[in-house]
């Protein structure tokens, strides 16, 4: 089986050595027989674009996606340069963290130059205390969804225990997809993770990811604890091989997908 663990980050705070940090997360996903993994690159943390992209193409299974923040006004153009100049493969948008309103036009502009430009963008929604104060809702995203019909835009957790209302939508907007990351494990327990997986069942686990939000958990528990609830809920083995890693395989034009 195809393993894809479509989102994680270097953590910051175990070291300021991004090139220790990626080689032992390379590490780390052999261990754990993951193929391929997205890091996450976010513009608060320490390291450069370049510093970033630098370490991922030193190590053969961590693909990049790169953050810029949308106010830029040289937003296209960093995007064009991530792209075609330093070998990241997507976009990462963290409006929650970086304290900004999607409904914002510059937000659906990055997004559908990033369409033009044929790469997925991920976005965070997940709705926890910030997000919600900050005006959370499910409608502002689909309309970001709606104004860039020929982007993949990928929402991030799943949107959290609003997972229902972000399946519905999926089904009418087929540039939707989701990574279960965080909220999987997150809610593990109550029934937001049955609904979870149902909302994957729905979808006929098409268009949804596997991620592990490392570091919020470590590679290896993240994988098995996962596969655990996929296995209690019942989710069949040729879908599980979906969702593991051939959705996104599919998606980048990854061997295997």
């Amino acid at each position: 089986m195809l393993k894809i663990d479509a989102h994680l980050h270097f953590d910051d705070r175990l070291s300021k050595d991004i090139t220790t940090l990626a080689k032992n997360l390379n590490d780390d996903l052999r261990q754990s027989n993951i193929d391929f993994a997205t890091v996450l690159h976010l513009d608060i943390q320490p390291w450069s674009a370049e510093e970033f992209a630098e370490v991922i193409l030193e190590n053969d299974r961590l693909i990049g996606f790169i953050n810029i923040h949308p106010f830029n006004k040289n937003a296209n153009d960093l995007l064009r340069q991530g792209i075609e100049t330093l070998g990241f493969k997507g976009l990462k948008l963290h409006p929650r963290i970086q304290k900004y309103d999607i409904t914002d036009k510059r937000v659906s502009s990055l997004i559908s130059f990033a369409g033009e430009m044929n790469i997925p963008v991920l976005i965070d929604a997940f709705p926890d205390g910030d997000w919600l104060s900050m005006g959370f809702d499910v409608l502002n995203f689909m309309e970001l969804a709606k104004q860039s019909p020929k982007t993949k835009i990928i929402f991030a957790h799943f949107g959290g225990h609003q997972c229902i209302d972000f399946m519905m939508m999926a089904k009418r907007l087929p540039n939707v997809y989701f990574d279960c990351s965080y909220s999987l494990l997150y809610y593990r327990g109550s029934s937001i993770t049955q609904n979870i997986i149902y909302c994957m069942q729905s979808m006929r686990y098409e268009r949804v990811f596997y991620g592990s939000d490392y570091p919020d958990r470590s590679v290896e528990d993240g994988l098995k604890l996962s596969v655990i609830e996929f296995e209690k809920f019942g989710v069949p083995k040729d879908n599980l091989q979906k969702v593991m890693g051939g959705n996104f395989a599919k998606l980048l034009g990854l061997s295997g997908g």
